[in-house]
């Protein structure tokens, strides 16, 4: 199949830079953490240097070290005890690969106050972010045309979200969650370094604009459409697809049962209402007239009933629970829980798509299929970030 690629000139990405630096052209912001009292600790093998982000003056510590703890002292950030004058703080290892906590990181790092909170945001090459989270959302052992796919999608998110950041006006772009797309940094892995640089800045768009590329892991055969979400299909209609993905039917969790005993879910209730709940009488579930989805879970007990939403469910009993389509009951002593898929069913399904590429799809057929209605283009810059 010949690809067709627009170019998308990124001149209005190019607000995404604080600062110059020696990265690439577009660079991420990546919320690793917050806290109103910052205890960080990074590592870097040649020390660091520091600089204000906002008048990108330069600050000294005194001496060189390999090893700082950020924290906090009479309201200013202090960096191994000395006192900053700033408390938006650019961070700069002098060799690559910083450590905090147990993974390592390209790129350098911002420290700022923000809403009353301190983020630690990694600023990172968006092709090394896009190869990064490659190896949290990818699988082992899946073949290059299933992860050049998975590259470009994850590619489109980030790049959604850097155009959407001026809305939100935080200092990050995005969270290294599954809030957005996790991501923990460094790691080696040819084939997904490969299916990162084929697909060099190439990403899906609508409307010559990045797009809102989600992906789960197994669909179920459920249609977007039929799922109780907060997306606007008319601002997204490439989620909007209106024909099933049946490829993900002999992955496990394409259909999956969970069973709780009634004292389990009796308490796993009590985390949800933040009280007591009493003897669990019966357990059902209400369904969407218009499309046969689960609406919401009934817990009728021996005082009152409850009602979840199924999202609910699925957030709070999520390690059994897999996706938002289930039937509940109470069997004796249980209650069982029956469902199809594995996550929130919109756009690429993982496995439906590890499935077409057995059958002799290509990556670029592939995200077609998943994301109707989009076009590829390939992200340029004419400047330099910082210019």
């Amino acid at each position: 199949m010949y690809l067709k690629i627009m170019k998308f000139i990124s001149n209005v990405l190019l607000f995404t830079a604080f600062f110059s630096c020696t990265l690439s052209a577009i660079s991420v912001r990546v919320l690793l953490d917050e806290q109103k009292v910052p205890v960080w600790t990074l590592t870097a093998p040649q020390g660091f240097a520091f600089k204000d982000a906002e008048n990108k003056k330069r600050y000294s510590l005194g001496a060189q070290y390999n090893k700082i703890t950020l924290s906090l002292s009479g309201g200013k950030l202090c960096v191994n005890g000395v006192k900053m004058p700033t408390n938006n703080l650019v961070i700069h290892p002098l060799k690559t690969g910083t450590v905090l906590d147990d993974n390592t990181y390209d790129g350098f790092f911002l420290v700022t106050l923000y809403n009353g909170v301190y983020c630690l945001v990694n600023i990172v090459d968006s092709e090394d972010y896009v190869y990064s989270v490659l190896k949290t959302e990818s699988w082992p052992g899946w073949p290059l045309e299933m992860n050049k796919a998975l590259a470009v999608a994850v590619r489109s998110y980030v790049f959604y979200q850097l155009k959407d950041a001026r809305k939100r006006r935080q200092p990050y772009h995005i969270r290294n969650t599954n809030h957005h797309q996790t991501y923990t940094g460094m790691y080696e892995c040819k084939i997904r370094r490969q299916a990162v640089d084929q697909t060099k800045n190439l990403i899906l768009s609508h409307g010559s604009q990045p797009i809102l590329a989600m992906f789960d892991s197994c669909c179920g055969g459920i249609l977007p459409r039929h799922v109780d979400n907060d997306i606007d299909f008319k601002k997204a209609p490439y989620l909007d697809r209106t024909y099933p993905c049946n490829f993900c039917k002999s992955w496990k969790y394409y259909s999956w049962t969970a069973q709780y005993s009634l004292q389990e879910f009796r308490e796993m209730m009590e985390d949800i209402v933040t009280g007591t709940v009493h003897e669990i009488k019966d357990i059902s579930t209400v369904k969407n007239k218009s499309n046969g989805m689960t609406k919401t879970l009934i817990a009728k007990t021996s005082k009152r009933n409850y009602t979840f939403s199924a999202r609910q469910v699925f957030r709070f009993f999520k390690n059994k629970v897999k996706s938002l389509s289930f039937n509940a009951e109470r069997k004796a002593k249980s209650v069982i829980i029956t469902g199809r898929g594995y996550g929130h069913h919109m756009g690429m399904c993982q496995w439906g798509a590890r499935e077409m590429v057995d059958l002799g799809w290509t990556f670029d057929e592939i995200l077609e299929f998943f994301y109707p209605n989009t076009t590829f283009m390939r992200v340029e810059t004419s400047k330099k970030v910082g210019e």
